[in-house]
């Protein structure tokens, strides 16, 4: 079985169950149109749960950074991520997530803020030492290197790394 016939196949089982709104099936749906290549059904089906959900909403932000299945807006990235810090409904792994591309998306800005706030979000999630590109971003932010910004996440499958982050397409 390939990986396509194998994501098609969950989009088979969980749809139903994401159409009448259980929040595990609408994300497994959305992450199998995103490993499908198709981002903008990912996207609906993130918007649909974030209010809801501190994980979802780190997937939403990323697709609104990264322009994924919608207009780039950093604004909306920005909000995401901040209200993903502050859920209670969120995992520990996806609040380091928010934390690290919130102090990416606050680097790129055309006038960025307090390097002490981005320092901060960087030094909290990699606070256990689990989040190596945050440490290595503290790191070139440290020694003045920021044209070394990677925006992937962690575990990322390398056709969406290539697809997303300026450092990888060019390898």
């Amino acid at each position: 079985m390939t990986n396509r016939e194998r994501e098609e196949t969950y989009l088979r089982r969980w749809r139903k169950k994401a159409i009448s709104g259980d929040s595990l099936a609408i994300h497994n749906t959305a992450a199998s149109y995103r490993i499908l290549g198709k981002p903008q059904l990912a996207f609906r089906w993130w918007k649909k749960i974030s209010r809801k959900d501190g994980d979802n909403l780190v997937e939403l932000g990323y697709c609104y950074q990264q322009g994924a299945g919608v207009r780039r807006n950093p604004a909306a990235a920005e909000r995401a991520y901040r209200a993903a810090v502050r859920s209670q409904w969120i995992t520990d792994f996806h609040r380091e997530e928010a934390m690290y591309l919130l102090a990416v998306l606050l680097l790129k800005r055309p006038r960025p803020v307090a390097l002490t706030e981005i320092k901060r979000l960087l030094q909290r999630a990699n606070q256990d030492g689990d989040y190596p590109q945050a440490q290595a971003l503290l790191d070139a932010l440290r020694q003045g290197e920021l044209d070394k910004i990677c925006t992937c996440r962690r575990f990322l499958r390398r056709g969406l790394a290539i697809t997303y982050c300026h450092i990888h397409r060019k390898q």
